[in-house]
């Protein structure tokens, strides 16, 4: 299968995880009045479905490198399809999570699987490449979901964006198999006893070169993950815009990041995948403090885009290469070490998330700040990485 299709099917199927993200964004005032809350607390919901993906990561990828990849992803597709629908019909807003946990947790063995079919497939620049295109797909979910939800919610309530969701899932179930597991069965090659999953585990967390671009990817995500979780507040309430308007500026921050992945792939004809990961990461961290620097004094919406746009769309320059240059270290058990940087990156970025909500209690600067820290510490990281690969590779 060439790269352009394969790129397609896996961007499909990690797609499930940012659309179950983004495409609710513009209702949580609606979520919020029908459970008599404050709009504020619906931000929970962003944290327990990143405890939901890290669990999935944690459980999918060993299951994944032992069963095979199609098991894997048709289960957790079944499983997102049924969470989905169960938190649709939520009767109260606990209930809402705890089928948002399931809807997650199955959204993970998806997407776990994925960086790991895509590494039986390539390797080294040419993996960069393969997870860039993959990234430029992906980012059409983010880009085109809250103008989804927008959509759904001007003909039917709330649940019927988790309607939505859920017939992806059957969709994309009956793509994959017609079409990536028809002829492939996804197996890997050898089947290894359960009692190596902790033995694999240890092998990638004795890895430290693998375990700063762990704490890099962590990081990085997290900037985007504190975007997501506020995006409402910045764009609905502190700057008053539309739904309308909203999902518009959701749309072009996603846009930018295709373009910073576009970008990406062409360099990466020239450099190392070490050495754009730390320009990229560099563009961030300045702007998140330029971010954090203006919101102290009440900017207008003109003088704050520019740095959110850019803070936001050089991770589409990162994160393909942090992916590619940490699963090259670990080609016989890449689901294993894609399980553990998603349940990291996801329980730190869930972390974060849920602090951030706790502590910005309704402050522009406090959401910025907290990006910014995030930014700085890794670019920080980040600096050390092309020497750390060198060596490691060296070896």
């Amino acid at each position: 299968m060439n790269h352009t299709r394969l790129a397609l099917l896996l961007g499909a199927t990690v797609a499930v995880s940012p659309l179950a993200m983004d495409a609710y964004l513009p209702a949580f005032p609606e979520i919020a009045t029908a459970y008599g809350i404050a709009s504020g607390e619906v931000g929970v919901t962003v944290s327990v479905y990143l405890v939901g993906l890290a669990l999935g990561h944690l459980i999918g990828g060993p299951l994944s490198d032992r069963y095979g990849r199609d098991h894997v992803l048709y289960a957790g597709l079944a499983l997102f399809l049924v969470g989905s629908l169960l938190v649709a019909a939520s009767p109260s807003f606990a209930a809402l999570n705890g089928w948002r946990f399931v809807q997650a947790l199955g959204a993970g063995w998806c997407v776990v699987s994925v960086p790991a079919i895509a590494r039986d497939h390539t390797s080294g620049a040419e993996g960069a490449q393969l997870f860039s295109l993959i990234g430029l797909v992906i980012f059409v979910a983010p880009a085109a979901a809250p103008s989804i939800g927008t959509l759904i919610l001007t003909i039917t309530g709330w649940p019927g964006i988790f309607v939505f969701l859920a017939g992806y899932a059957g969709a994309l179930a009956v793509l994959l198999r017609l079409t990536l597991f028809r002829h492939w069965k996804g197996r890997p090659s050898h089947r290894r006893p359960l009692r190596t999953v902790i033995t694999n585990y240890a092998t990638v967390l004795r890895h430290l070169t693998a375990m700063r671009l762990l704490a890099v990817q962590s990081l990085v995500f997290s900037v985007m993950i504190l975007f997501i979780t506020h995006a409402s507040f910045i764009f609905q309430e502190w700057y008053g815009l539309s739904k309308a308007a909203f999902s518009g500026w959701m749309a072009a921050h996603m846009v930018l990041m295709g373009g910073f992945n576009l970008l990406n792939r062409w360099l990466l004809n020239y450099r190392h995948p070490s050495e754009v990961l730390r320009v990229a990461i560099g563009l961030q961290a300045t702007a998140a403090l330029y971010l954090a620097g203006v919101a102290l004094t009440d900017p207008p919406l003109a003088l704050f885009l520019p740095g959110l746009l850019l803070a936001i769309g050089a991770f589409g320059a990162g994160v393909p290469n942090t992916f590619s240059l940490y699963l090259d270290f670990f080609r016989e058990i890449a689901a294993t070490a894609s399980a553990l940087m998603g349940a990291v990156r996801f329980s730190v970025a869930g972390l974060i998330s849920a602090t951030s909500s706790m502590l910005v209690g309704g402050s522009l600067w406090g959401v910025t700040a907290m990006m910014a820290a995030c930014a700085l510490a890794a670019f920080l990281l980040a600096w050390g990485v092309p020497r750390a690969v060198e060596r490691s590779t060296a070896r």
